[in-house]
């Protein structure tokens, strides 16, 4: 059911990106003077217009009409197959002007001009023909069939734009106080329990009620940060891994990073850091039934002093009654009274008067009403409708069939989730839904999750209004704004989704994206699935046959710190990922045992993003340099690789290029010519006699982390031309003069050049390496190596 609920609300979004493709200034261009290939692409955009204006209804009706849902289904599948055939006429367009630009005479340029006019049709444009007639028979039989199925055109009801909601403190919480002053005087009592003297006390609910918020109100108590010597909070989630949780422990405890492996040293250790000391951990989110297991752990905590005391978060009643040395505390939903403030605190804000509008009151207590006392679901509402004013879109949300279809299936997402989601635009339903490619759990870097969102196609490609990436900073923080994500309380570069919200995003894109580990394998992977990840230990070879039943997979995700079996890389990769037809945009062989790329990666036209980080590789093959459509290229910590392919700067799309821990010597001289590169973590600069990497481009980049080969600077003013001062985000940065440089011409001109690479005030670490003069005297706030 899932899969073909989100049909609808994913193809409006990817049919809007598909209406600006199909009107860039390329197309008509590649195909200049061929009327009967413009003429098809005309008639496919106005074929999809047509798709378009049905799909709010379909939407709608889905949820009683099965064959509404099917049709959607079939629809998704068109409407991929015309997004990847626009991707290749693209990919056609770049390789056709690039071979224009690179003509060294003006003869050649006037043969590929002739050529490109020429009445006669080439393969690639028989091919284009061919799939056009294809896509449109389909989309024709489809749209035979709207009356059929009752579809009617409907007008988008398009959000109303708003200013994003403030981020909650997590302190400003309705209803719990008696809650929290109970489980407070426990933690604050030093009796001891039966014969333990560790008290385990349980909160126990169902998912959104409140259990994780209840904990750290209660860890953030200043009686119980006095009471205690030392306090850990640690989510355990799906997975009861003893070793990782007592390694968590041991981190928190000591403050120190744990390199421990063997679980009795770790132990012992364990035991000689809480010898004697008085403890408070949280266990958040524990599924585990397991009381062998559960034991195992507690002995670990044994050496605690009296009165030490461990919370544990659940919605297991089974779990919670195996924890616990006592009294077990069941956390209710909220009262009606609570419910309400939430809501108008998160819908109408701290600063407007709610009795001005005596018609949302009436309907808001009625939508606070459907939301069962869950105040992650009422924040999400209350998000949702904050600053919106019109009473018809309030209306909408409460007389919507979508409660009652939906509380009518077992163990489906709450009402009020789904409508949070039914009523995102149609942007970042998608950029949403993508978001169940990741574990439960899982610390989400904004920044790769952005760079794939604009893999994916899911960013707006306008350059007259704003960069890429800050539309995706912008989505990520208007589905924060909303609670579909929270920052992580890990790193706070990362972000989580809670388990509710975790629950609905796998809601909406089941059978879209599949998720890999070793509780499954490729040959459940459904025809239709665009999105995999693979996560976990290693992977028996038949597990990955699936993979060619997969011929639209999109994204092939490889989930950090993980390892392929050694065996499998390179037959998966050869015969699977780098066939001919392929419709990567993502390909991740993260922390992988690949050693060597296959020429064949020409083939991945479409790809977008690829990420080799901490592998092996030694080369990358000059046939790379041919996917003009890459837009992250991620080589970190790619110890073994020494050099980049000469023509790299063929990669004309390429934005993001990440290269730290990369022994170059050099960066490629034709670098310097990428227009859209603004991001380059490490800049190698060349000397005054080659054509590479001058600090002019540095002013050009977005951000960086490193600028080594400074020796080949000749004075201040072009060390100015960095305009380091001017990037206020970068938070760290290494300047680096060359071990074998020798010694500086002039001491002064050094410090001249050291003082003229000032960054702005807000870095937060700077490290200068091989300095060949003394230190300059300015005010710098860093390290020396």
């Amino acid at each position: 059911m899932a899969v073909e609920i989100v049909a609808g609300a994913l193809l409006s979004a990817s049919l809007k990106v598909l209406f600006q493709r199909l009107a860039s200034e390329e197309i008509p261009q590649l195909f200049q003077g061929k009327k009967s290939i413009l003429k098809l692409l005309d008639k496919l955009n106005t074929r999809m217009l047509s798709a378009n204006v049905l799909l709010n209804d379909a939407e709608e009706k889905q949820l009683r009409n099965d064959n509404v849902k099917k049709w959607l289904f079939k629809l998704q599948d068109v409407i991929f197959e015309a997004d990847d055939l626009v991707d290749r006429i693209d990919y056609e367009a770049l390789r056709s002007k690039l071979e224009d630009d690179q003509s060294s005479s003006s003869t050649s340029k006037v043969f590929h001009q002739l050529k490109s006019m020429s009445p006669f049709l080439s393969t690639f444009d028989k091919t284009v023909q061919h799939d056009v007639t294809e896509i449109l028979d389909k989309l024709d039989d489809l749209l035979d069939q709207k009356d059929a199925l009752g579809l009617r055109e409907v007008a988008e009801n398009a959000p109303s734009k708003r200013p994003p909601a403030p981020l909650v403190e997590e302190s400003n919480v309705y209803g719990r106080d008696t809650e929290k002053e109970t489980i407070v005087d426990l933690l604050l009592k030093d009796d001891v329990d039966g014969a333990t003297k560790i008290s385990v006390i349980p909160i126990v609910g169902m998912g959104g009620v409140g259990k994780t918020t209840l904990a750290q109100l209660v860890y953030d108590d200043d009686r119980v940060k006095k009471h205690f010597d030392l306090k850990v909070w640690v989510t355990v989630s799906d997975e009861f891994d003893i070793s990782k949780i007592t390694k968590e422990i041991f981190e928190g405890v000591t403050s120190s990073k744990c390199d421990i492996e063997n679980s009795e040293d770790l132990r012992r250790k364990l035991k000689e850091a809480l010898q004697g000391k008085k403890f408070l951990f949280v266990h958040d989110d524990v599924w585990n039934e397991s009381y062998s297991l559960w034991d195992t752990l507690r002995s670990y905590f044994d050496y605690g002093a009296n009165g030490s005391k461990i919370i544990v978060t659940t919605r297991s009643k089974i779990v919670a009654s195996t924890m616990t040395t006592g009294h077990i505390h069941h956390l209710k939903t909220l009262l009606y009274k609570d419910c309400w403030n939430l809501f108008v605190k998160h819908a109408f804000g701290t600063n407007v008067d709610i009795n001005d509008f005596p018609d949302l009151q009436e309907l808001g207590k009625k939508i606070v009403g459907k939301c069962k006392g869950l105040p992650l679901a009422i924040k999400s509402l209350g998000g949702l409708l904050r600053s919106e004013r019109n009473t018809k879109k309030w209306e909408d949300i409460l007389n919507s069939d979508t409660w009652e279809e939906l509380y009518k299936k077992e163990g489906s997402i709450l009402p009020a989730l789904w409508l949070s989601y039914r009523h995102l635009p149609g942007h970042l339903k998608q950029c949403f839904a993508y978001c169940s490619i990741f574990p439960k759990d899982y610390q989400i870097e904004r920044e790769k999750l952005i760079l794939l969102w604009m893999a994916e196609g899911f960013l707006p490609h306008d350059k007259k209004c704003k960069r890429i990436e800050e539309y995706g900073e912008e989505y990520l923080q208007d589905l924060m704004s909303r609670s579909f994500f929270q920052r992580s309380s890990k790193r706070n570069s990362c972000l989580q989704m809670h388990d509710l919200i975790h629950d609905l995003a796998m809601f909406v894109s089941d059978n879209f994206c599949f998720r890999l580990d070793l509780s499954n394998d490729l040959l459940r992977l459904g025809t239709r699935t665009r999105h995999l990840s693979y996560v976990k230990g290693k992977y028996d070879i038949n597990k990955f046959k699936g993979l060619y039943k997969a011929k639209s997979l999109r994204t092939v995700l490889a989930l950090p710190f993980q390892r392929w079996y050694e065996m499998n890389v390179n037959l998966v990769c050869e015969d699977m990922l780098f066939a001919a037809g392929s419709c990567l945009r993502v390909l991740s062989l993260n922390e992988s045992s690949i050693k060597k790329l296959p020429h064949s990666i020409s083939n991945l036209k479409h790809l977008r993003y690829l990420d080799l980080s901490y592998t092996e590789i030694e080369e990358l093959p000059e046939s790379v340099c041919t996917l003009y459509n890459l837009q992250t290229l991620l080589l970190l910590e790619c110890e073994m690789l020494c050099q980049l392919p000469k023509k790299l700067g063929s990669l004309i799309n390429l934005r993001y290029l990440e290269i730290g821990g990369v022994h170059l010597k050099e960066l490629p001289h034709e670098i310097s010519n990428m227009k859209h590169l603004y991001i380059l973590s490490d800049v190698v600069l060349s000397d005054g006699n080659s054509g590479g990497f001058k600090m002019k481009r540095v002013a050009e980049l977005e951000n960086l982390r490193c600028i080594s080969g400074l020796e080949n600077i000749s004075d201040a003013r072009e060390a100015l031309e960095a305009n380091l001062k001017a990037k206020k985000g970068l938070s760290e940065l290494t300047l680096s003069w060359n071990v074998n440089a020798g010694v500086a011409d002039s001491s002064q001109n050094e410090k001249d050049i050291l003082d003229a690479l000032e960054p702005h005030s807000n870095l937060e670490h700077l490290i200068i390496d091989n300095y060949r003069a003394s230190v300059s005297q300015k005010a710098y706030n860093s390290r020396m190596r």
